[in-house]
């Protein structure tokens, strides 16, 4: 849709480093312990009380801010190339709907990681990037992908979801109320 409408686009490789994952779970395990401090752990779910576990020991390591500054550093000369990055919103389809807050911590932890591994790196960056419905899959279910930008380009990525919406409008799917 977007070489459609007058865009070049080009197969990249972002410069993503081999501790990713590993960053990105210290990250967001740390996040999660610093929101559970003075919470009554008891009234937690199992899962959660776990992950803030897992992330008690990185708390002070994320506050310094150094591998977000490394990461950046790294995926930065990427967008002296390239003026927006074009991913999937998600790997794969989503898990089935069920009861994941019986399931334990990893098989949850599994599920996220597997299911969206293309926005953990500009979460932890903090650059722009949202996710646009593009369409459907053959199976009928819906997909969308993520626009990526460098700091201050908000607005880029907010026109080009406009482009994409009015070249191929978005259905409604939710009933109509009111």
């Amino acid at each position: 849709m977007l070489a459609r409408a007058g865009h070049q686009v080009r197969r990249a490789e972002p410069p993503y480093p081999l501790s990713l994952g590993a960053t990105a779970l210290q990250h967001w395990t740390a996040g999660t312990a610093v929101d559970a401090e003075g919470l009554d752990r008891a009234r937690l779910a199992r899962r959660t009380r776990v992950h803030a576990a897992v992330g008690r020991p990185f708390v002070r390591r994320v506050r310094t801010g150094e591998a977000r500054e490394r990461l950046r550093a790294r995926l930065a000369p990427f967008f002296t190339e390239y003026d927006v990055l074009l991913t999937p919103a998600l790997a794969r389809r989503s898990p089935q709907a069920g009861p994941w807050h019986e399931r334990g911590w990893l098989p949850n932890v599994l599920a996220n990681t597997v299911c969206s591994p293309f926005t953990p790196p500009w979460n932890l960056t903090g650059w722009p990037a949202m996710s646009v419905p593009a369409g459907t899959l053959p199976s009928g279910a819906p997909c969308a992908v993520q626009l990526v930008g460098r700091p201050g380009t908000e607005a880029v990525l907010l026109d080009l979801a406009q482009e994409l919406q009015e070249s191929s409008p978005w259905p409604r799917t939710a009933p109509v109320t009111g």
